[in-house]
């Protein structure tokens, strides 16, 4: 593993101590000779030199450190796969978060709806035979056995694809007079929605678009709802009946819990956040315009992450942050991946570091981890040149004797194990 700076000194001087310390002693028991000692009071003061030094404390600085870091990191729920991330963490420059499922949920449902009930409820029935996400999302809120209540979050700042929609799947078979939700006749999958005839009355749900190719009348209104909700980000369903559109639904995910405060934390530390995202622009606009967030690139393809962050990490070093299978390539070639517990097993293998839980302020807690055992380490290795640097020299001058000189070596190796073992971080 990659040793940090002060480390690095301090195993060069424990390569040099013990044959250093050996020369000393020889030179201490020569020169009390030479100045008229008796030859056992010369011989014991030798030994005492040998008996003081402590090189333990030196190699056992960085270590113990390191490893009571790592354990902390397990009582957290953070697991770290590499000894060497607490270093490689300091070094850090660039955090890119992936969007969908790391900084939102990556739940797909209803989050805002206007319209008449009737409506809804018709275009929940409707939706119940599509398998499109979007779909799916509608028929939970307002499908067979569901309250039709969705929830009233108009003011949802992060969604998913705002252009995608119900077109080109396959419907859910059912009986045409049995069907969940009551009768369902001549269901029809469109490119960009769905149709068919909801208790007598033609029901047409899904694109803006699909309302004008199919020649249905777009209220003022309609419209302009549809239009607001594309630009938060989200995406806009319509549905309508008898040739008119009547309701706009707004379907995408939420921002995870902690997301604000986790991008302004890094920010405040001088960390450049970047956010990654294969939705188009509209659907990261809360977090582009988020004064934390440096750069936001959407659009991105799965194939082209992997590439942006080798772009990114070209002259910094760069973090990354995913969850999902598409996100395993650019977490293995971020100098540092960080893998969100609830993704893929994929991207947790790709990682160095692994959330167990979906905690996104878990990322900031793994940075202070790494911030705390650096400092803990320096305390470590500076205690050991204290020592080493007080008790040579008390024992050069014959001020020991051998027995204390094994308790204050013994005692100096337990200090660092026990300075080792204090906790990194409050709670």
């Amino acid at each position: 593993s990659d040793a940090t700076g002060v480390q690095k000194l301090a195993d060069r001087l424990a390569v040099v101590f013990v044959p250093t310390v050996l020369a000393l002693a020889v030179l201490v028991g020569v020169g009390y000779l030479l100045s008229g000692a008796a030859p056992t009071s010369a011989l014991l003061v030798a030994l005492t030199v040998l008996i003081v030094s402590c090189p333990c404390s030196l190699g056992l600085a960085t270590p113990l450190a390191v490893a009571s870091g790592i354990k902390e990191a397990m009582d957290r729920n953070v697991v770290v796969f590499d000894d060497s991330v607490f270093e490689r963490l300091r070094s850090v420059e660039t955090v890119v978060f992936d969007k969908t499922g790391t900084l939102t949920t990556g739940e797909t449902r209803v989050v805002d709806s206007v319209g008449p009930e009737e409506a809804l409820a018709a275009a929940g029935r409707l939706e119940a035979r599509s398998s499109h996400p979007v779909a799916v999302a509608v028929a939970e809120a307002f499908g067979p056995g569901r309250s039709g209540a969705a929830t009233g979050l108009a003011g949802a700042e992060v969604a998913g694809d705002p252009t995608a929609t119900d077109g080109g799947v396959e419907s859910v078979p059912g009986d045409e007079d049995g069907s969940p939700g009551g009768a369902i006749e001549g269901f029809e999958s469109h490119e960009r929605g769905v149709s068919g005839v909801v208790d007598g009355r033609a029901v047409l749900v899904g694109h803006p678009g699909l309302f004008e190719s199919e020649d249905w009348t777009v209220p003022a209104e309609i419209r302009e709802r549809a239009r607001a909700t594309r630009e938060r980000g989200q995406v806009p369903v319509v549905a309508g009946r008898d040739g008119t559109a009547e309701a706009v639904l707004a379907v995408g995910d939420q921002p995870r819990g902690g997301w604000d405060e986790t991008v302004s934390t890094l920010a405040d530390r001088g960390v450049e956040v970047v956010v990654l995202t294969g939705d188009e622009s509209e659907a990261a606009r809360a977090f582009r315009e988020h004064p934390a967030v440096a750069e936001v690139f959407a659009g991105v393809p799965p194939e082209g992450k992997a590439a942006t962050v080798r772009q990114l990490g070209a002259d910094r070093q760069v973090a990354m942050v995913g969850d999902g299978t598409n996100d395993a390539p650019a977490l293995a070639s971020a100098d540092l991946g960080v893998a969100l517990g609830g993704g893929t097993a994929l991207a947790a293998d790709a990682a160095d570091v692994a959330i167990v839980e979906d905690a996104l302020p878990a990322v900031t807690d793994v940075f202070d981890l790494a911030a705390a055992t650096r400092r803990r380490v320096k305390q470590n290795i500076g205690w050991a040149f204290v020592y080493n640097g007080v008790a040579i020299p008390l024992a050069v001058a014959g001020l020991l004797n051998p027995l204390f000189a094994a308790a204050a070596m013994a005692t100096s190796s337990l200090l660092v194990v026990t300075n080792s073992t204090r906790p990194l971080l409050g709670d």
